[in-house]
């Protein structure tokens, strides 16, 4: 098989590039992601940049060549059963269209804020609304099942308005602009600034120091958080230097995050971590590790270099990460290719109960 090199964002060093290719084990060569993938009943799955091939498509492999590799294991994960759960950035709307498409049900859309399960086949979606931190006396707490549009936003009163309008209403994605000049601005056209596709969450791009900005945020009420959703294509108005690259954020009510959701989730399906696994490709996905008992970076995920600065930060020594790497791995495929990597080790096991051939350890 040819594996395919990662390229590198010019802004990581190589050394804290190679630091964290060596820190992750692959799927196919460490026992121990065998013995926690066999007790893995549901997944937990990014899709930009994890399932989705650049450009959106499953009809694609890593690199966005024409393949059906990817819909051809979305296939046999139906035939088994086995759950897949979306866990994406992307709005109520969005993944609503996209999870009916997948065949699948459930998903948790804006980074945690909202999530959607089905009880049965064929039954109403239920939806409920993460709100993190925030007490349950604010106005907002609730959530509103329907976003505002242009044409109502300004009628929407504190009691009926939903997160989105909340974190609108006290200016604070407005104070951020104000704080970093042609850093950060709406990911357009995702997020226009007007509510009229989301309902908890604003969706930014920018380039921002987040412990700087957290100062900003520190000064509002409702309290927020800044999520870094990984490297995204469109600079839209940024000034930046040629050869950098803006990076998704979410703005969220403090607390939410998709290790938090998924938590709520496996709670309310009456699981335990142990029985979840998750794939991402960002640093927001990799805290999902804290929810989960497996935990799987495709290969393009190194490229990222919120990934590595998590994977890698010191703590009391180049060796000792931010985050526990005990239960992460990694895919040799990228994207796609590497989501389907991952799902193929999970369905040997499950309809066989015995781990794929297992292949020498050599880096991509």
């Amino acid at each position: 098989m040819v594996r395919r090199h990662v390229s590198v964002a010019p802004f990581i060093t190589q050394t804290l590039y190679h630091h964290c290719m060596h820190t992750i084990p692959f799927i196919d060569n460490d026992p121990r992601f065998f013995e926690a993938l066999a007790r893995v009943e549901i997944l937990y799955t990014d899709l930009d940049g994890t399932l989705l091939a650049p450009g959106g498509s499953v009809l694609a492999d890593g690199l966005g060549a024409p393949s059906v590799s990817t819909a051809e294991t979305i296939t046999s994960l139906a035939r088994t059963g086995l759950k897949a759960v979306p866990v994406s950035g992307r709005s109520r709307i969005q993944l609503a269209e996209l999870t009916r498409l997948l065949g699948w049900s459930d998903f948790i859309a804006e980074a945690g804020a909202v999530i959607v399960r089905r009880p049965r086949p064929g039954a109403p979606a239920e939806v409920a609304y993460n709100n993190g931190e925030w007490p349950t006396t604010m106005p907002a707490a609730t959530g509103n099942p329907t976003a505002a549009t242009p044409e109502n936003a300004h009628r929407q009163s504190p009691a009926s308005e939903a997160p989105y309008q909340a974190i609108a209403r006290a200016g604070i994605a407005d104070a951020l602009m104000e704080a970093f000049p042609g850093r950060i601005e709406y990911h357009t056209p995702w997020d226009t600034g007007n509510g009229s596709s989301r309902e908890s969450t604003h969706l930014l791009r920018g380039f921002l120091d987040l412990e700087a900005a957290r100062t900003v945020l520190d000064a509002f009420d409702p309290p927020t958080a800044l999520l870094d959703n990984g490297p995204v294509r469109n600079a839209g108005t940024l000034a930046c230097a040629e050869e950098s690259v803006p990076t998704a954020y979410h703005l969220v009510p403090r607390g939410v995050s998709k290790a938090q959701a998924i938590a709520l989730d496996l709670k309310a399906r009456g699981l335990d971590r142990s029985q979840a696994a998750a794939i991402g490709d960002s640093a927001t996905d990799l805290e999902m590790a804290d929810a989960t008992g497996v935990m799987v970076l495709v290969a393009n995920a190194f490229a990222d270099p919120g990934v590595c600065a998590a994977l890698s930060r010191p703590t009391g020594g180049l060796d000792t990460p931010s985050v526990s790497c005990n239960n992460i791995w990694r895919t040799h495929g990228l994207r796609g290719d590497g989501w389907s990597e991952f799902v193929r080790a999970w369905l040997a096991i499950a309809e066989q109960g015995k781990p794929p051939g297992h292949r020498s350890g050599r880096e991509p």
